[in-house]
């Protein structure tokens, strides 16, 4: 099975792999600095998909961190792939200016918790220079984090609709290359106030949409290279900033976290949503998809939070897009449904002094939801599932929908499987955090990232207990942070789990939720 990563980096240096025992170390390693790229959805005039900021990035950031790596020690947090997009005629999923703000701040408070000290921002969107160098600042002032950045455009890669033409054709020629798509047309150009500062770009001047030369994709493919190099050594120089020479080789990474995995394992898959994720389509098949009958747009919601000492931070975020993109695989291939940009961190406040977890307030998380199902439904998405896999999330999202389903013409609720594994009944009452259950769909989805030996089991219950005061799913509960009720991070017991059982329950509940989402459509 192919295993399922959130996006495209080295296991080595991904903030999402680490379990959270292993952060305090790599945050201490000669040269540690975390990395966070964050994207946009736009047309560009390139006739491309309109991720085609993140192919390019990270083809660009996995490529430099393994390069930095002999000299520095990068940690590649998950991409943030929401922040202000002004022009609706060809940005997509953005988010006010306010909200971009605070997300970052709040990751960068994860950041500096984890024991790191410095942060760099990898910034991809022409839109994103002006307010990401004040969220820079901010975080310095508010956090102590020395904070970096480095754009896009300072590697000879520019997005920008003013920029030289030669380099928006070689990125249409790199991202051409990297999807093997052919360009096609986009919306004739048009902008306003150009020499006035900032201008108003409602469409990029449309680049050709015709087949990259073998000259064209050659010159690209150079300026790929010459870029990669430069994010590498720009790595290392904010990595040491401040903290005297690099030494002649950084040994840090060779006895990292990995060095215990398999050498060989399956290719991962950073874009698991094929064809169906409304950010590998140009902006023509994105308006097509929102005029199908019965069309269901599906937005993943999930968590970067604590696994105890055996799972990633990122089990929630992985396991969603795993199930989610083994269930699209059983739907009838005309069935019309779609997948949203997934939101991979969420509501964690009750991990958040666990190094390695991020967590949103609940004002962020909020606005961060309800600007996806606006912008959604202004496509004309009628019927939207929110698939959440993050049990923290729910008490924002509920009361949430609640209030988004007063939107005219909108369906909107929770997606849920309604598959339960056969479990102990001890199990099954107080193992809902890296018990059995996530334990064993992580050894079918993403093997090498479980440590088994690490594994303990803890119960902040017994079925026998006296009194009915618990923790959760009780006639009285308590409001508890994870160091309350399990002082190694686990609730349930994870020894239980085996690679076959979650090879079976993944089978079983993504085919459970393929029902249900064929019942969403046709009902």
């Amino acid at each position: 099975m192919m295993m399922t990563w959130l996006a495209r980096a080295h296991s080595d240096s991904s903030w999402a792999h680490l379990p959270t025992t292993d952060f305090p170390a790599v945050a201490a390693r000669p040269g540690a600095l975390a990395v966070l790229p964050v994207h946009g959805f736009a047309d560009h005039g390139m006739g491309l998909p309109l991720d085609l900021e993140e192919v390019i990035a990270s083809a660009l950031l996995s490529e430099a961190a393994a390069e930095a790596s002999a000299l520095a020690a990068p940690c590649v947090l998950p991409p943030l792939r929401f922040g202000p997009a002004p022009y609706a005629a060809c940005g997509w999923f953005g988010i006010p200016l306010e909200t971009a703000h605070e997300l970052v701040l709040e990751l960068a408070r994860g950041v500096k918790l984890a024991g790191f000290e410095k942060l760099l921002i990898l910034s991809t969107n022409p839109w994103h220079r002006e307010w990401l160098d004040n969220a820079a600042r901010d975080i310095r002032v508010e956090t102590g984090l020395a904070a970096y950045r480095v754009h896009l455009g300072a590697l000879g890669l520019d997005f920008h609709p003013a920029a030289a033409p030669a380099q928006r054709l070689a990125l249409q020629a790199l991202g051409a290359g990297l999807l093997g798509l052919h360009p096609v047309a986009s919306t004739p150009h048009e902008s306003a106030d150009e020499d006035f500062r900032p201008g108003k770009w409602a469409h990029p001047p449309p680049l050709p949409a015709e087949r990259v030369s073998p000259e064209r994709a050659a010159e690209a493919e150079a300026l790929r290279i010459q870029a990669t190099e430069r994010l590498a050594r720009l790595l290392v120089e904010a990595a040491w900033h401040g903290r005297g020479l690099p030494p002649a080789r950084h040994p840090a990474t060779a006895a990292g976290p990995a060095a215990a995995r398999p050498a060989a394992e399956a290719a991962p898959l950073w874009r698991p949503f094929g064809a169906r994720y409304l950010g590998s389509l140009h902006r023509e098949a994105l308006r097509q998809t929102t005029h199908r009958p019965g069309a269901l747009v599906i937005l993943p919601t999930a968590a970067i939070e604590q696994h105890g000492p055996h799972l990633p931070v990122g089990v929630d975020s992985i396991l969603g897009q795993g199930l989610l993109a083994r269930a699209l695989a059983l739907l009838a291939p005309g069935l019309p449904v779609h997948v949203a940009p997934p939101i991979l961190v969420g509501k964690s406040a009750e991990h958040a002094d666990w190094p390695g977890t991020l967590t949103l307030g609940t004002r962020t998380f909020a606005a961060l939801v309800r600007a996806q199902v606006e912008q959604l439904h202004r496509l004309g998405f009628q019927k939207i599932a929110i698939w959440n896999t993050h049990g923290g999330n729910s008490a924002v999202l509920v009361p949430l929908i609640r209030e988004l389903q007063s939107l005219p013409g909108l369906r909107v609720g929770m997606l849920q499987s309604g598959y339960k594994p056969t479990q102990s009944p001890q199990e099954a009452a107080h193992g809902f955090h890296a018990g059995e259950w996530e334990t064993a769909l992580m050894l079918a989805f993403a093997p090498s990232l479980v440590r088994r030996a690490k594994a303990v089991c803890h119960y902040p219950a017994q079925l026998d207990d006296a009194g009915e005061l618990r923790p959760e799913s009780a006639a009285l509960t308590f409001g508890w942070t994870t160091r309350d009720i399990a002082p190694q991070g686990v609730i349930g017991d994870p020894t239980l789990a085996t690679s076959e059982r979650g090879e079976t329950w993944a089978g079983e509940a993504a085919a459970a939720l393929a029902a249900r989402i064929t019942r969403l459509v046709r009902g």
